[in-house]
């Protein structure tokens, strides 16, 4: 039961995963697929409205050209871009699963029905990918009573061929609910793995890699860049072991987390060198920045103090602007640590606000 908890209670971070697709060479035209796909369900849907087996004429047969055409319509969007927002994707799933039961119900012969709802795997597969363990039990359940229907349809119905039935729930079973629910589980865990492998295990931050990540996705100026560093933490090491250095380091973490909240940016890119990005003002992030030196500046033996760079990024910032930002604050750091230490130097209003300076 724990382990069941655990699993339908895991986040999707729906907005990691598409960052994630959009850096891979490979995934990054997943849209493409999507579009394929919407347009291929246009296609059965115009199929189902012109085969004897199909929807009946009337309003059967309006529903199933009513879904083609919106599903081509969906795939133009799919195709053209941006990719849409959590909300969106949650509709855009609403109504996949709406359209496809109501087209299944419609179809005439319940053993061409049947082998149909094959389709609602597709769905499944996309829930499976971008959204949450609970979405995934809601589409099994609707896929679960929408083949109910069908396999009691087609078991009923006259000269009814009942082996040829099951056949086909066997199959189902199989294409909708024993893959996808083992599919569900091995992502979660890559998932899982994946995000990890963008955070400094000892600290919690980010890293390097996932601090890039951060800012490609969600960078949006005005910002300022601090790089932190740790005054002679060499000698932190070498006086109370290794052990007390991986200490100290979480207390900064700790630091960092207690005085640049969200939305800011925190990682962790070297031994003892700590990177932040401010999204607020200019007067707001140096005034943190003071927060932050102040509570490393009176430590008692074992501690350390901090040499911290500010650099200034305007409205809408490149990706590019924002490294040689980074480059800045570095440079301002290095400065600051010239200067003694246990200081704040800032880039580009060139002047020092270490200690005893406002």
């Amino acid at each position: 039961m724990r382990q069941f908890s655990r699993w339908w209670n895991h986040p999707a971070d729906y907005d990691w995963t598409v960052a994630y697709h959009r850096r891979d060479p490979l995934l990054r035209y997943m849209h493409v697929a999507l579009w394929s796909w919407c347009w291929l369900y246009a296609v059965l849907a115009l199929l189902a409205a012109h085969t004897p087996a199909g929807t009946p004429d009337g309003v059967g047969r309006v529903i199933a050209y009513a879904l083609a055409a919106t599903a081509a319509a969906i795939g133009l969007v799919w195709l053209r871009g941006p990719w849409p927002s959590r909300l969106l994707s949650r509709v855009f799933v609403a109504y996949l699963e709406i359209g496809a039961v109501v087209l299944l119900l419609l179809l005439h012969d319940p053993f061409v029905a049947l082998p149909c709802s094959a389709a609602l795997g597709v769905i499944g597969r996309y829930i499976v990918t971008f959204h949450s363990p609970r979405m995934f039990v809601a589409h099994q359940g609707l896929s679960v009573t929408a083949v109910g229907v069908l396999f009691f349809g087609a078991v009923t119905a006259p000269d009814a061929d009942v082996v040829l039935a099951c056949a086909y729930l066997v199959v189902l079973t199989l294409v909708l609910f024993s893959a996808p629910i083992l599919a569900n589980f091995v992502l979660l865990l890559l998932r899982r793995d994946a995000a990890s492998a963008s955070y400094d295990p000892l600290t919690g931050l980010l890293n390097r890699r996932g601090f890039d990540v951060a800012i490609a996705e969600r960078l949006r100026g005005p910002a300022t860049v601090m790089v932190i560093d740790l005054d002679d933490f060499k000698l932190v090491n070498d006086e109370f072991g290794h052990s007390h250095g991986d200490v100290v380091l979480r207390e900064v973490a700790d630091a960092l987390h207690s005085v640049f909240g969200p939305p800011a940016f925190t990682a962790r890119t070297g031994g003892e060198e700590f990177v932040v990005l401010d999204q607020g003002t200019a007067a707001e992030a140096i005034e943190r920045a003071h927060r932050l030196r102040l509570r490393f500046h009176d430590r008692e033996s074992g501690g350390t103090t901090v040499s911290i760079g500010v650099a200034h990024i305007g409205a809408d910032a490149s990706i590019g602007e924002f490294r040689r930002a980074c480059d800045r604050a570095d440079a301002a750091m290095y400065t600051a640590k010239q200067a003694g230490g246990d200081s704040i130097h800032v880039d580009d209003m060139h002047e020092n606000l270490g200690e005893g300076q406002s």
